[in-house]
């Protein structure tokens, strides 16, 4: 009978190949590479990833005639040493390059060579302490991710201890900010950035579907840039989330408060959103979806108080690959259509429709930087964008994907740029193993 593999994780510090430990030697390729005995108890497993992707662009931050054509490439690869049940040693290379886009190298589609994660974790009872230089995700990624969606992931160096129970676990940590650079080996470790904080995720009992996460973030940051200016920020983080899954229902809640200083102004900021879906019977388990939210912006960029609400560290591409609008100071409604082929073809159809918070405010990129300022526009609406994306896993180890999106400028927009319609195709392939 054929071995089932586990799918390769988001995150594939997570991935766990002890299984293979039976395996007689020289079953197959992959399986010696993903368990490699080094004595009766030690083993190490090697894995990387090769993804390559060309892109499109038209009128580009809606200016007409800026125009673009590039190739992204990306190349992975990652050690994974486990000494007994008790030690293990991760270490990643990353390496990024856009090929033919204008301009200079650009830190999210840039990084010649560079040491992306490389932590210890030891075991300890429960519970498990991480030491080093890694990924992170918490959540939807609507805070911390590891920014998915660029062409370069992000990383952190601290620590962090999870312990982990049946039905709940809690994650302490406190990690910087690790700056992407774009040359050889020189991604420094930078306390500009901190991020500190808790994170406690309860599946309740007895009740199928119903999950609740509570988490505290602390983040300190000394160069910011917001409508409000550019001063030393220390915002706190303070939300919750209530999601799940119930048969062919999904849902997803979440809000957050902010506080904290801003140079000697104060920080009061927030945001609530919702997303659920529901999968239609039939074959191509059609599944219309919804998300909803409201994020705070500032009223008055004159006052030294701040009110525009900070993602922090957000998956890249946060409202599709165009990666034009992040979430601050925003309302969005975003209904969209999924369709799975079999086990290999996918097609995602969505449109998403932007307005401004406050008039007062501007618009920002998934990062949190501000991209375009309010500019004394009464105009409240920033436009919308639709786009499609079919999707063809060709084996475990190989996925196609082909997208088209566009966004049509409203009101804001028209008034604070030339007003173009931006559009970006693009074709990638990717190879995981």
């Amino acid at each position: 009978m054929a071995r089932t593999y586990p799918a390769f994780k988001f995150l594939r510090s997570g991935e766990d190949y002890s299984f293979l430990k039976n395996s007689l030697p020289g079953d197959n390729f992959w399986e010696r590479l993903k368990y490699a005995p080094l004595g009766d108890k030690n083993y190490l497993s090697i894995g990387g990833e090769i993804k390559s992707e060309f892109q499109l662009l038209r009128n580009e931050d809606w200016k007409k005639g800026n125009n673009d054509a590039a190739l992204f490439q990306r190349f992975m690869l990652h050690t994974d040493w486990h000494f007994g049940d008790k030690v293990r040693l991760f270490g990643q290379l990353k390496s990024g390059h856009a090929l033919g886009r204008k301009g200079p190298p650009f830190y999210l589609n840039d990084d010649a060579l560079d040491l992306h994660q490389f932590f210890l974790g030891l075991r300890l009872w429960h519970s498990t302490l991480e030491l080093g230089r890694r990924e992170l995700y918490y959540g939807p990624q609507r805070l911390i991710s590891p920014r998915e969606g660029t062409n370069v992931r992000q990383s952190f160096d601290g620590a962090r201890w999870i312990l982990q129970e049946t039905n709940l676990s809690l994650d302490l940590f406190f990690y910087a900010y690790n700056p992407q650079r774009v040359g050889v080996f020189d991604n420094k470790i930078n306390t500009d950035q901190l991020l500190w904080g808790a994170y406690f995720v309860w599946n309740v009992p007895g009740r199928q579907g119903l999950n609740f996460d509570f988490y505290y973030l602390g983040a300190d940051n000394e160069h910011p840039r917001f409508e409000e200016g550019s001063r030393q920020e220390r915002r706190h983080s303070f939300g919750v989330r209530h999601w799940g899954v119930k048969g062919r229902f999904k849902y997803n809640n979440e809000a957050v408060f902010q506080t904290g200083t801003f140079g000697e102004g104060n920080i009061n900021a927030w945001t609530a959103s919702t997303e659920m879906s529901f999968t239609l019977p039939g074959k191509s388990k059609p599944t219309p979806g919804l998300k909803a939210e409201i994020i705070s912006g500032d009223d008055d960029p004159n006052d030294g108080d701040l009110h525009t609400f900070n993602p922090l560290f957000p998956r890249g591409g946060y409202f599709g690959l165009l990666s034009l609008i992040g979430p601050a100071n925003l309302m969005d409604v975003h209904p969209s259509l999924g369709f799975s082929f079999g086990e290999q073809w996918s097609l995602d159809l969505d449109w998403d429709f932007f307005w401004r918070h406050k008039l007062e405010d501007g618009i920002y990129f998934p990062s949190g930087r501000l991209n375009l300022p309010g500019s004394g526009s009464k105009e409240r609406f920033i436009g919308h964008q639709p786009g499609v994306q079919l999707g063809f896993a060709v084996n475990r180890f190989f996925e196609l994907e082909a997208s088209y999106f566009r966004f049509f400028p409203g009101g804001f927009i028209q008034e604070v740029t030339e007003g173009e319609q931006f559009s970006q195709a693009a074709i990638s392939f990717k190879f995981k193993f």
